[in-house]
């Protein structure tokens, strides 16, 4: 269940009161930032502020090792992850090797589900044929151990770029690839912003060779400033908090981005329905996004490669395009697939932990079932499919739980493989094991310990707000503080005694609840939730109710029409709260 928190009131006479309107004020203090320094900084960050790449561990090796190949012509593979942080990622890299116009390179991205995450010893081979001597991942390889002993006998040079967490051996000792690892995450490495996502590491990197050869090259310092549109997608994207130097490249980046000079990039955000002037993270992380990982759900990662990666008018249109009906695809499998979940679901008394599948379900929209299950029964949701005779599948948490441990809480021979994180992950098992794996899940979360088992999902409420602040000026006075995201959350509030005049549910099927009430100036405002039915609330609103809602206020610009709204994220009684 969800448990709701507001945070105390700021004092009157609090400092940042002199400087700005007691909701941004407040909002700041929210965040732990309580002196008018900090919060200018924070509300107008500086590219300055970005940290020297050199910092990062073995960084300077590496742009040295690169420079070499480059000098020598060798034959490079840039090997990205398929994912909005890993394409992105090798977009910034191969940006710059087009810049300086070095051309002996190739792009190397591994198949979703063919493949599966990672560097893998086939892939290396197909690359050796294709005659490589220098690769470089992007957003993964730090686990890879035996591939980089792979590379080393077959005189490959291999430098691993990644933002994920080394493997540790049974004692608990640190274990990387025998390669130049450059990963703010291993112990190593001291850099001061070690929550990069993959873009950004490469990012660095790039940043650190211009700085050193740039000149040489006719590239000057501050050139980079441009591939910030990838970076801030990618930081968006891979949900990596909105803090410190991510904040720069997420503020920056999306700057960026709304004159970036990558034509497939502009058509996504014209298809998507992005308004370049009030463009928001919640735009990124839920129209772009979802295209990008599209074409490694549906088909190849390369198809949304392709688009970020465009130049001509007649490619910009058909990679587009192809991204924009592969998205499409995967919106309706994802909402029929979920619609078939829940009804399962529904048949039996529901435990613990949902664990739900069929043989025919796609591999690739595993994850986002999972989610959505995730968001309507307040608990951890295991959905599997059939794949080559193999059971596979993905989960999603809630609350405290720990994924991994709960997997490894339960009975040894249950799952034949499984990784990812607290709160995502992936998993296979045996068939013999299916029909019983919500029993061994359900049992195993009673044998965590309380703080990795526990089903509550808290949320801070911002503040308290009355109707007349539903207004533009409250927005703008919002955006001050964005970009929004883990680390940085989009504010949230109570407004109480709504009198709600109309309660209904919209879309093709009639997934998602609307509310309507009225502000003190009798203006019409509308409140919407997706994908949540009205009797999915604390309460089930009818009209003519007076209730509280917790939510968030947006600005839309759906089909040209402006808007000033609340996403709802629970309707509760009036004193709930």
């Amino acid at each position: 269940m969800d448990i709701y928190t507001l945070s105390e009131k700021i004092t009157q006479n609090h400092p940042l009161l002199k400087k700005y309107s007691p909701l941004v004020a407040q909002l700041l203090l929210n965040r732990s930032i309580t002196e008018t320094t900090a919060a200018e900084e924070f509300i107008k960050p500086s590219y300055t502020g970005n940290h020297d790449p050199l910092l990062l561990h073995n960084c300077e090796q590496a742009i040295d090792q690169i420079y070499s190949a480059i000098i020598h012509t060798k034959k490079i593979i840039i090997y990205a992850d398929y994912d909005a942080d890993g394409i992105p990622g090798a977009v910034v890299l191969s940006t710059l090797f087009d810049k300086i116009g070095y051309t002996n390179y190739d792009i190397y991205i591994p198949h979703r589900h063919d493949e599966g995450y990672g560097l893998h010893i086939e892939a290396l081979e197909k690359c050796k044929n294709d005659g490589a001597e220098l690769i470089i991942t992007i957003d993964l390889g730090v686990t890879a151990i035996d591939q980089a002993d792979w590379c080393n006998d077959n005189n490959i040079e291999l430098i691993v770029t990644d933002h994920h967490l080394p493997q540790t051996d049974p004692a608990g000792n640190e274990e990387l690839p025998h390669a130049l690892v450059v990963n703010p995450k291993q112990s190593a490495c001291h850099y001061p912003e070690p929550m990069l996502c993959g873009a950004g590491v490469i990012f660095k990197i790039v940043q650190a060779f211009i700085q050193k050869y740039g000149e040489e090259f006719n590239v000057h310092v501050g050139w980079e400033k441009w591939l910030l549109d990838m970076v801030g997608l990618a930081t968006i994207s891979d949900m990596v908090p909105l803090t410190g130097e991510n904040r720069i490249f997420a503020y920056f980046g999306m700057e960026v981005m709304k004159k970036t000079r990558r034509g497939g990039l502009k058509k996504m955000m014209w298809d998507a329905g992005i308004n370049n002037r009030y463009m928001t993270t919640s735009d990124i992380g839920f129209n772009l996004t979802p295209r990008i990982n599209a074409a490694s759900r549906m088909s190849h990662p390369k198809d949304a490669l392709a688009v970020l990666r465009a130049s001509k008018t007649n490619e910009i249109e058909r990679s587009a395009n192809l991204l924009t009906e592969l998205n499409n695809t995967r919106k309706k499998l994802t909402r029929s697939t979920t619609k078939k979940a829940i009804a399962m679901v529904n048949e039996k008394n529901i435990p613990k932990v949902i664990a739900v599948g069929n043989k025919d379900w796609s591999i690739g929209i595993a994850g986002l079932v999972a989610s959505k299950l995730v968001d309507r029964f307040k608990r951890p949701v295991f959905v599997w499919t059939e794949e080559h005779g193999v059971i596979k599948g993905s989960a999603r948490s809630y609350g405290d739980v720990h994924l991994i441990e709960l997997m490894k809480a339960c009975p040894s021979s249950t799952f034949e493989s499984f990784g990812g994180h607290k709160e995502a992950a992936g998993f296979t098992c045996t068939k013999k094991y299916i029909d019983d794996l919500e029993t061994y899940l359900s049992e195993a979360l009673n044998s965590l310990p309380q703080e990795k088992s526990t089903q509550r999902h808290g949320i801070i409420v911002d503040a308290e707000i009355g109707k007349d602040q539903i207004i533009f000026e409250t927005y703008k006075d919002l955006r001050k503080l964005a970009p929004f995201g883990i680390g940085n959350e989009e504010p949230i509030f109570i407004i109480k005694d709504v009198q709600l005049e109309h309660v209904g549910t919209f879309g093709k099927e009639g997934d998602h609840t609307e509310v309507v009430f009225s502000n003190t100036k009798n203006e019409p405002i509308r409140g919407i939730c997706f994908f949540k039915q009205p009797n999915e609330f604390t309460i089930t609103p009818k009209t003519g109710d007076t209730v509280s809602l917790v939510g968030t206020i947006e600005f839309s610009t759906f089909m040209g029409k402006n808007e000033l709204r609340i996403k709802v994220i629970d309707i509760t009684e009036i004193d709930k709260i």
